[in-house]
């Protein structure tokens, strides 16, 4: 009782904005706009750094405070360029990476959940309780992000335990193995 109690005080130190940001906002921002606004800070492409929510706030060269209004998604510059609707300025540029509307909606309810920006110790245990999938123990990789992946389960077959199947008594185990898939597949035997 006392571990299911305690359990749940965990889980309400963060916020639902909290989580929204740790398992969508973050991996997102990562993945279709830190190549231009935040990976290498002195590259940073119209002003805009996405490092830090401080930064973000900031806004850039084409839009100031504006871009980023806690609590006001849809009047979030950010949020409309993410959707397409500010001619000549949408968000990402190429067209094949546009965000889905999924995506654009999870941007949203963040800035409406006050767009808080949790540190990156949070993050990891925001990660780590509420993510999806399986983590697999690897021996590491390039870099966390590919350490700390998740599987669907589905896809983790070769962590299973082994199953041994016995043939029966005074029958070669190939022959039976063989007429088992045969069974299966709905065949016979060739005479």
């Amino acid at each position: 009782m006392f571990f299911f109690s305690s359990l749940a005080l965990f889980s309400a130190e963060h916020s639902e904005g909290e989580r929204l940001f740790a398992l969508k906002v973050k991996p997102l921002f990562a993945e279709k706009c830190m190549a231009c606004h935040g990976s290498e800070p002195e590259k940073v492409k119209g002003g805009f750094n996405m490092l830090s929510r401080t930064s973000t706030l900031k806004g850039g060269e084409s839009y100031g405070e504006d871009v980023l209004i806690p609590g006001k998604g849809e009047e979030s510059i950010l949020f409309q360029l993410t959707t397409r609707v500010v001619e000549d300025y949408e968000m990402p540029p190429k067209e094949a990476d546009k965000l889905s509307q999924q995506q654009s909606l999870w941007i949203r309810d963040w800035i409406n959940a006050g767009a808080p920006w949790p540190d990156e110790s949070s993050i990891t245990v925001i990660q780590d309780q509420f993510a999806e999938g399986v983590k697999a123990p690897t021996s590491g990789g390039l870099d966390d992000e590919w350490t700390n992946r998740r599987y669907k389960p589905e896809h983790l077959w070769s962590y299973r335990p082994l199953t041994v199947k016995s043939p029966p008594e005074g029958v070669h185990p190939v022959d039976w193995f063989i007429d088992q898939k045969l069974k299966t597949a709905g065949l016979s035997p060739a005479p």
